[in-house]
């Protein structure tokens, strides 16, 4: 099958044809319909984000299950599927909280780039490739973790869904979830691209009575105007501008780029005793700065990993809210592009173009 291998830091992804092994206990084959260009994947190819090498990159996908594993319950053959970086064991104590985000078989599969049994079904050659956050789906197949892989309704187009697997859900868990948006709050979402536009639509769904984005590329402030904002600003008024249209600051405010000033932004535009939200992904054993009299003002500096998700519960949720027509994905996408273009993605989203990328599989 056709696939998109990283071999080291800052080089070209490269198209190539590798071998797949067929799922084993509790795993399940999908073939992917559609996968987006997520800024995580960026992060590796640009070495801000250490992952195993060489690895088959991509993690945000949708797709239908075309055969199952031993021991497999859930999920059968034809089911349309969501795919989430977050595969649990049900049994460690993060799983037993409620919090599988944090399983712990998830993060070793995670760290070295293998599944459950700690190989990998990936290889080429007869080396070894590794397996990308479980997923690894820019490749026209993938075997993941049944928990891996959500069951979704089959009226939804593919291509659309696959954006609820990272994106979306991480945009709108971040305000259902992890900052729990009230009817009527005040919010400013800093950055527009997919998960921030994903945050402002999160925050209409909510009822939030203000709603200002921030960004630097006025065809994205005109997007999120469409996506439900009320206010837009640029990042050089935006902290007076948000001050200003909510009447000294806003309730809760989102970080959506993992930018240091933009963080520094955001704690600044929050009220006291206002929350704000960290989404975006700064590079791993950076350091941040911050103004520590927010504490004194009981202002809150939360994480944000995923949308605080339960993944069975939330995606099936947020693809009901797309059918009904209150969440749109389609206009989330900036563009549709088969895998062998993927390198020209990658430098469109250096550049901040665009909001989100899709690579479509026939």
């Amino acid at each position: 099958m056709k696939a998109a291998v990283l071999w080291a830091p800052r080089t070209p992804v490269e198209v190539v044809d590798v071998e797949l092994a067929p799922p084993k206990e509790r795993e399940v084959l999908v073939r992917i319909a559609a996968c987006g260009v997520c800024h995580t994947d960026l992060h590796v190819v640009d070495g801000n984000l250490p992952e195993p090498l060489p690895a088959v990159l991509g993690h945000e996908a949708a797709g239908v299950v075309v055969a199952t594993g031993p021991g497999v319950e859930r999920l059968q053959e034809g089911d349309h599927v969501v795919l989430a970086l977050v595969p649990s064991c049900g049994r460690c104590e993060p799983c037993r909280r409620g919090r599988r985000n944090f399983c712990e078989l998830g993060a070793r599969m995670s760290s070295t780039g293998t599944l459950a049994d700690g190989t990998s079904r990936l290889s080429l050659n007869g080396a070894e490739l590794h397996h990308f956050n479980s997923v690894s789906s820019f490749a026209e197949y993938a075997v993941v973790p049944e928990s891996a892989a959500v069951a979704i309704r089959k009226d939804v187009p593919l291509d659309r869904a696959a954006l609820v697997s990272c994106a979306v859900i991480t945009g709108c868990g971040a305000v259902f979830n992890t900052a729990g948006v009230e009817e009527g709050a005040r919010v400013a979402v800093w950055g527009c691209g997919g998960v921030g536009l994903s945050a402002i639509q999160g925050a209409r769904i909510a009822g939030a009575e203000t709603i200002v984005a921030v960004d630097t590329r006025p065809e994205k402030l005109a997007l999120a105007l469409r996506l439900g904002a009320t206010h837009a600003a640029q990042p050089v008024e935006a902290v007076d501008k948000v001050r200003d249209v909510t009447d000294g600051g806003a309730d809760y405010t989102f970080e959506a780029i993992g930018d240091e000033t933009a963080i520094r932004e955001v704690w600044a535009a929050v009220r006291p005793g206002g929350t704000a939200v960290v989404l975006g992904l700064m590079p791993k054993g950076t350091s941040l700065t911050i103004d520590p009299w927010g504490f004194i003002e009981e202002k809150r500096l939360l994480g944000c990993f995923l949308g605080s998700a339960r993944i069975d519960v939330d995606i099936p949720r947020l693809v009901d809210l797309h059918a009904s027509g209150d969440l749109d994905l389609e206009g989330l996408v900036s563009k549709r592009l088969p895998l062998a273009d993927l390198r020209d993605a990658f430098d469109r989203l250096r550049s901040g173009e665009g909001a989100r990328q899709l690579v479509v599989f026939d």
